[in-house]
């Protein structure tokens, strides 16, 4: 694979600093999400990390299910015993985006399960090369669905293999199942909402295309007037999918982004820089952030639409 990071995934009722990094001064009100940071209480969404370690110990009991979010080359090449290959742009649903602001049509997106043998109470675990994009896409697909118990492996494929854990080139061939999807409707967002919303809008794509030097494949280049610039890799970390809590505080606060805005992210398609983004405010408590799932292919497409450069 092209591209790597994992290793300090959290169980659901833990709250170490983000990437296994111990955090600093925070007392854990086990099972609540409530912890005490330097004197002062803040929320914290349970963690969508898993450890290579602790992954390792539950596919021993057999108890997770891996999804491999890369293009169907690198996981032909190789990948974790077990995973089934689902690549995280087969995700994306254009038209369902722009006719209902839904990421995706449920139906659509239940088939792609079934396919992999899954149901809505398998425990699931997705990975990619490690920069946290098409996990992070993967993710939010299946939480938009209600899928109870999903999370990542924080660090990804170029952790576990740094690790010398094992990896293959053989593919599982499961039996087909029946996905029953609880759809989220609140997380629809139409593009004709957008601009009336009182929210801070992030970009999470390259400086260049929020200058308008990269169309990155849109019809138009530039960004959604008002738009702040935060490129997702300002979060990313090296052998960890995000960079420690201390750090992305850091990031956030130089940038004005706080908690206390609703807070929308978009990318190119809606699945991949946006949603990493997402999860990334997710896991330092911040819990009105939403997708923006027709992106900026969707608002670059129709040239009556204002953009900015």
């Amino acid at each position: 694979m092209d591209e790597q990071t994992v290793g300090a995934g959290l169980p659901a009722n833990s709250q170490p600093g983000i990437a296994g990094k111990p955090a600093p001064t925070r007392i854990l009100l086990t099972g609540l999400g409530l912890l005490l940071l330097s004197g002062s209480l803040a929320w914290a969404a349970p963690s969508a990390l898993v450890s290579t370690d602790e992954l390792a110990a539950e596919l021993t009991q057999g108890r997770a299910r891996l999804i491999d979010a890369e293009n169907a080359e690198n996981y032909a090449r190789a990948h974790l015993h077990g995973a089934l290959n689902l690549p995280y742009l087969d995700l994306e649903d254009a038209e369902e985006n722009a006719k209902s602001g839904l990421p995706i049509f449920p139906r659509l997106a239940a088939s792609k399960f079934e396919a992999l043998g899954l149901t809505r109470d398998t425990p699931v675990v997705v990975y990619d090369s490690g920069n946290g994009r098409g996990a992070s896409a993967v993710l939010y697909i299946l939480r938009f669905l209600g899928h109870p118990d999903a999370r990542i492996l924080d660090g990804g494929f170029r952790k576990w293999l740094k690790e010398g854990r094992p990896v293959t080139q053989a593919v599982p061939q499961p039996a087909k199942t029946t996905y029953l999807a609880q759809p989220r409707a609140d997380w629809a967002l139409k593009t004709d909402s957008l601009p009336g919303r009182d929210a801070l809008v992030l970009d999470a794509r390259s400086i260049a295309e929020y200058a308008g030097k990269d169309a990155g494949g849109a019809r138009q280049a530039g960004h959604i007037p008002g738009a702040k610039s935060l490129p997702w890799t300002l979060l990313a970390g090296e052998l960890a999918t995000f960079k420690t809590a201390e750090e992305m505080r850091r990031v956030l606060s130089e940038a004005g982004v706080t908690p206390d805005r609703e807070i929308v992210t978009y990318c190119n398609p809606g699945l991949g820089r946006s949603t990493f983004l997402s999860l990334a405010l997710e896991q330092l408590g911040y819990d009105k952030v939403k997708v923006y799932p027709g992106s900026w292919i969707e608002w670059a497409a129709d040239p009556a639409r204002p953009i900015e450069r």
